[in-house]
């Protein structure tokens, strides 16, 4: 792109396009994914320790199938959705912040994956077996089809977010906005923190939410030692640090 500074119209046009290429793209992949739901749906339930589900709605599977094919949507069109992001907002940008968020792209994404996959295989099912083991013996559990799937989505998706936090701060902490002291000054609210977004995204029981909060707060501590490792001083501090030059010296 060219450095000619653009008007509101243009930038407002451009905007359009971006959007319009965004939906269009994942309209695309939304109606061609919905013949592969049915698979999915069945190959997510069967890596579950839940063996009978139910619908108890005439449209309860056909909204499941609905919103696991946005979910689906959503993911395999994230690249282009960055990309399209990114190309409106770094013409904005200084040459170091254009840098900075070409470098941060690519592993967002994969550390998004990363931690959607982490809450899917590792704590779903961890929740699930001690949420069925309260039922006991003569107790045959069935889940609602809608229930399971929002179950699955709402402790999966929060864990890919949480696990942007280290790239955030490391970002945050090379351009020197964020100092690593501050990591250590407010650990004891990132321990509430932690627990109240655990209470907001987990499912409404305790042990979900304490499972979501320990590993918010250990990513928390991840953040704290990337931001010591990534910081950089702003020139205004080492400048100021170094103080002027000595009186006696200049003579």
């Amino acid at each position: 792109m060219n450095d000619r500074e653009m008007t509101l119209t243009e930038h407002l046009t451009e905007l359009r396009n971006r959007l319009f290429v965004i939906l269009g793209a994942v309209a695309v992949v939304f109606l061609v994914g919905f013949f592969f739901t049915r698979p999915v749906l069945h190959w997510i339930i069967q890596h579950t320790p839940v063996h009978h589900v139910i619908v108890t709605g005439v449209t309860e599977a056909f909204f499941a199938l609905i919103k696991l094919d946005f979910a689906m949507a959503l993911i395999l069109t994230s690249p282009l959705i960055l990309y399209e992001v990114a190309s409106f907002i770094l013409p904005g940008l200084t040459p170091v912040e254009r840098h900075v968020v070409g470098v941060v792209v690519g592993p967002g994404l994969v550390l998004f994956l990363v931690g959607t996959a982490a809450g899917y295989f590792v704590f779903v099912p961890i929740v699930l077996h001690v949420m069925l083991s309260f039922t006991g013996h003569g107790i045959q559990p069935m889940w609602r089809l809608g229930s399971l799937l929002s179950f699955i989505i709402d402790l999966s998706v929060p864990f890919g977010i949480v696990a942007e936090l280290p790239l955030v701060s490391g970002v945050l902490a090379h351009l020197g906005l964020v100092q690593p002291i501050m990591f250590r000054r407010y650990r004891r609210y990132a321990i509430l923190l932690a627990f109240f977004i655990a209470a907001i995204l987990a499912p409404p029981d305790a042990l979900s939410m304490t499972l979501m909060a320990i590993p918010i707060y250990l990513v928390y501590e991840i953040s704290a030692l990337v931001a010591r490792l990534a910081y950089k001083a702003p020139a205004t501090t080492v400048a100021a640090t170094s103080g002027p030059p000595d009186a006696e010296g200049t003579r």
